[in-house]
């Protein structure tokens, strides 16, 4: 290949390369503030579900406020829901242990799709395993991600009458979230891992086809006029 029609090719590599930058960086955004920050809120809140449980000696049914490590006494409640617990006492069983897991799970997991995504957009480099590796891992925190909706099957809403609460939808636009990220890493994954490209196939196989189209027209036709026949062209070419 000669030096010109490789340089065609890295110029138009290069431009499709910017593009996905610029899409993995609004993806790497999207990721920290509706995967990462989301799922910590989802972790943190002690507003999961809306719970209604029978107080005082009449057994009246109050709506108490539960999350994943902590939950709203009555006390707090009847204060307008000020300050929350961990589980204890009479609710002590009724923490949610699967569900935390999972919430956790996909913390760690969509750490590690995030990590090796913001290190690409920062350093420039990326190892195809790691990132093949993250975008499993990125699906992965989805699964775990909308798996936290198992707070709803748990001794607690088995027990009484439970409602969705602003951390349990935030759960599943979390879980969006880490879906479109792992999506975009697949379809964003980045086919040169160094500055100079080793392989003329690298830089063919990161082209779209219209780009290849117009790249392989170039070349028959610099093939073509430095033939020793002549300056023949095809006529589909001329």
């Amino acid at each position: 290949m000669s030096g010109d029609t490789r340089a065609i090719l890295m110029n138009t590599g290069l431009a499709h390369k910017r593009v996905r930058v610029v899409q993995l960086l609004i993806i790497g955004l999207v990721g920290l503030l509706l995967g990462w920050l989301g799922n910590f809120f989802v972790g943190s809140s002690c507003h999961f579900a809306s719970v209604d449980v029978k107080v005082g000696q009449y057994s009246n049914s109050f709506p108490l406020h539960f999350g994943l490590w902590k939950y709203s006494p009555a006390d707090s409640a009847l204060a307008g829901y000020t300050y929350c617990y961990p589980y204890s006492g009479q609710h002590e069983s009724d923490g949610p242990v699967v569900a935390r897991v999972l919430n956790v799970s996909a913390l760690m997991a969509g750490t590690y799709s995030l990590v090796v995504l913001w290190w690409y957009l920062i350093s420039g480099r990326a190892n195809g395993r790691f990132w093949r590796w993250a975008v499993r891992t990125a699906i992965l925190a989805g699964v775990c991600q909308i798996a936290v909706l198992l707070f709803f099957v748990g001794s607690l809403c088995r027990s009484s009458t439970c409602h969705f609460g602003p951390a349990s939808f935030l759960a599943f636009i979390t879980s969006v979230a880490w879906f479109i990220l792992g999506f975009e890493l697949h379809y964003n994954m980045p086919t040169v891992e160094e500055a100079s490209i080793k392989e003329d196939v690298a830089i063919v196989a990161n082209l779209e086809m219209t780009d290849l189209q117009v790249a392989s027209r170039e070349f028959i036709e610099r093939a073509f006029r430095s033939s020793p026949r002549g300056q023949y062209l095809p006529p589909d070419i001329a």
